[in-house]
């Protein structure tokens, strides 16, 4: 959602080949990437390796590795880092296999990377098409991760490819076509289940229809697909289940807006053989579907569904979304709790709506829901309905806050709590002024949920609003990374904070752990990255500082001496704009403009960009313009002569999920002025900061 070129220092570990193949951890001798749905059984308890995403196919994000504690993590230091060059940060959950790292970065580059030294041992670039769609450019800048299994390694493609690697030699086994790359593109992790490896890909605000894939890991070969949304009515229904689904939808031609896509909620459960998977929305917010209106409850977009793991076969679903608050699903955990007295198998999933749910993952019947914060849009769920009680409008309810996106939680068996990584909101003047969100402040909040009593244990505020991904282990401690740059550890059982270090950069990854040659790493990946960073104000996710730190891999153990290199972060000036020529009446048209050519959903809706003009696969901040961009806007906004790096022609736009119209020599002048505008904000504030 960029290619990269690892540091000098690195280049001796490029070793192609059999580089894998002759390397032997200290725990076994293997095969490469030998991961096996035995082999994951079986190592339950050692967990020397994090052989899954979540590590497990429950998708806990815990550990049982019990050498760094909450009472010796004083000790603990920088191992090794791996510095890479790049414009966006690395936002996927390393999997490691024998002494082995495999971390996808944006544009879909896999690394191999030895965990011992940190050095590379080989990379894999896919050669992702930026010029395909609109939402494939956007896709390709970020990746979720990989998946490894029997000897391959698994990627998804902002271009829509499911790409198998061998993970010994770095060559390309097999590539399949997951979704329509004149459509969208891929963003999300692999997952695995039977042997098979299922894909899901981005869409629902732009018409696509969601599915979710499974494909033979062995051939590529497509084993099934479920397809989360009706589609043509004139075509026979894919499924008995869509034609149950269709039902649910109203509205003249509602079926052309698509949606419930499955790009990062895929859970295997081992324990009743069943995928269950969540959705996001439906609904087009701009092309020439947006004035479309489906109504009723449009299943199965913002649902949890269990789908038969061999076969792909409907089982249950459950919808956690209303008509008009959006409930885009995010992970889903499985685990097995006493409720009532009984003993439960549930799936626990904290979707962006608020409520924390507890469902039966044989039956998807609804255990409690309860808010795991302020919730302003419901009073609460109803149990025997499944349904919200609803706050009017006249009473403050309304639109609600994400307050769990996709960055995952973690349940700890030790304490059975869930760590669940949120962003809260509160009437702060101060803050809310700060943040411009019309009155209310964002926050960010780490929050150990108790999901047998629905409550809060503890809560650690945060500054940034948007935060990584949580590990858990049985040594008491609880890891994630912040906006902020720093990497900190908490009491597992109480909260308070035992470990931290700055690290520079922006943390929007996922922490994991490991042991090789009886010695426990933490690892995280660094660097401000992750989709929300192209569409979202920059202040709710990073520093003005953090988000110019560099990208690394960082890897931590007790003991090591390592000095941190702490990033000089260079801020740099922006650069003095044109004369501004036109009117307050042609910036505000420009600023009407730049949303329905849907400018904002690359380039930072209120120009909060990245600070930098970047031209490495990373999305350039239009404040930062260099002379000769604004000489050039014509050929690069209407004439598409960078449309090989992802930025199409505004003149003759791609046909699929765009602004219907096309873009007018006036309306490139009122755009361009509204950016020119913007830049001379930015660069007067600058200058009236340096005289303070």
């Amino acid at each position: 959602m960029k290619t990269w070129r690892v540091c000098v220092l690195m280049l001796a570990g490029l070793a192609m080949g059999t580089a894998i193949a002759l390397h032997t951890s200290a725990d076994n001798p293997a095969k490469a990437g030998d991961v096996t749905e035995g082999r994951i059984t079986s190592e339950m308890a050692a967990a020397n390796n994090w052989l899954l995403n979540g590590r497990t196919f429950d998708s806990k994000h815990f550990s049982p590795l019990q050498q760094i504690t909450d009472k010796n993590i004083g000790g603990l230091g920088l191992a090794w880092l791996l510095d890479i060059e790049s414009g966006m940060g690395v936002v996927s959950e390393p999997i490691v296999v024998d002494g082995v790292i495999y971390v996808s970065a944006p544009l879909s580059i896999v690394y191999a990377v030895d965990a011992v030294s940190g050095k590379v041992i080989w990379k894999f670039d896919p050669k992702i098409r930026l010029n395909q769609a609109i939402n494939g450019s956007y896709s390709a800048r970020v990746n979720a991760g990989v998946a490894v299994w029997n000897g391959k390694v698994y990627v998804g493609t902002g271009d829509c490819r499911l790409i198998a690697i061998d993970a010994a030699t770095a060559k390309q086994v097999w590539e399949a076509e997951v979704c329509e790359p004149t459509q969208t593109g891929i963003t999300g992790a692999p997952h695995v289940a039977r042997g098979k490896i299922l894909m899901g890909y981005n869409g629902s605000d732009d018409g696509v229809r969601g599915a979710l894939v499974a494909y033979d890991a062995e051939t590529g070969k497509e084993a099934w697909r479920f397809w989360t949304v009706p589609g043509d009515p004139s075509k026979p229904f894919e499924t008995k289940a869509l034609e149950m689904a269709a039902k649910s939808w109203g509205g003249k031609d509602s079926w052309k807006v698509g949606g419930g896509d499955v790009w990062n909620a895929i859970t295997y459960d081992d324990a009743t053989g069943l995928v269950i998977l969540g959705t996001a929305g439906v609904g087009v917010d701009y092309g020439e579907f947006r004035n479309i209106k489906a109504t009723g409850d449009r299943l199965f977009g913002e649902c949890i569904i269990a789908v038969n793991a061999d076969t792909g076969e409907y089982v249950w679903h459950y919808q956690t979304g209303t008509e008009g608050i959006h409930s885009e699903n995010n992970q889903i955990v499985m685990a097995d709790l006493v409720i009532d007295g009984a003993k439960r198998h549930v799936a626990l999933t904290a979707p962006k709506n608020g409520f924390f749910f507890v469902l039966d993952a044989k039956t998807g019947k609804l255990l409690s829901a309860k808010p795991l914060v302020k919730v302003v849009w419901a009073k609460s769920i109803d149990l025997q309905t499944g349904r919200a009680v609803l706050v009017p409008r006249s009473e403050g309810g309304g639109r609600q806050w994400t307050v769990h996106n996709w960055w995952p939680m973690s349940y700890s068996t030790v304490t059975g709590l869930v760590y669940v990584p949120t962003t809260d909101r509160r009437a702060d003047s101060k803050a809310a002024v700060e943040a411009g969100e019309g009155g209310v402040g964002l926050f960010g909040k780490l929050v150990a949920w108790d999901p047998v009593s629905q409550s809060a244990r503890w809560t650690v505020d945060e500054e940034i609003a948007t935060n990584g991904g949580v590990l858990s282990t049985a040594g008491n401690l609880v890891f994630q990374g912040q906006g902020t740059g720093e990497f900190a550890a908490y009491a597992a059982d109480s909260g308070k904070k035992v470990w931290s270090i700055k690290t520079g950069s922006a943390i929007e990854s996922i922490p994991v752990t490991f042991s090789v040659k009886g010695e426990q790493y933490v690892i995280t990946p660094v660097g401000w990255g992750s989709g929300s960073r192209l569409f979202a104000p920059a202040r709710t996710m990073a520093t003005p500082e953090s988000k110019r730190g560099p990208v690394r891999l960082l890897a931590f153990k007790l003991g090591a001496t390592m000095p941190f290199p702490y990033p000089k972060i260079v801020i740099p000036p922006v650069p003095k704009p044109p004369e501004q020529k036109a009117s307050e009446e042609v910036i505000r048209k420009g600023e009407k403009l730049y949303g329905t050519f849907v400018c904002d959903g690359c380039h930072s809706p209120e120009l909060d960009g990245s600070g930098a003009w970047v031209l490495d696969g990373a999305i350039p901040d239009l404040r930062y313009m260099p002379p000769e961009a604004h000489r050039d806007w014509y050929q690069i906004v209407l004439g598409g002569s960078h449309w090989d790096k992802g930025m199409p022609g505004f003149a003759d736009p791609p046909k699929f999920a765009f602004p219907h119209d096309k873009m007018t020599v006036a309306d490139a002048d009122a755009i361009h002025a509204y950016v020119i505008d913007g830049a001379w904000k930015a660069y007067k504030a600058e200058h009236e900061k340096s005289k303070q």
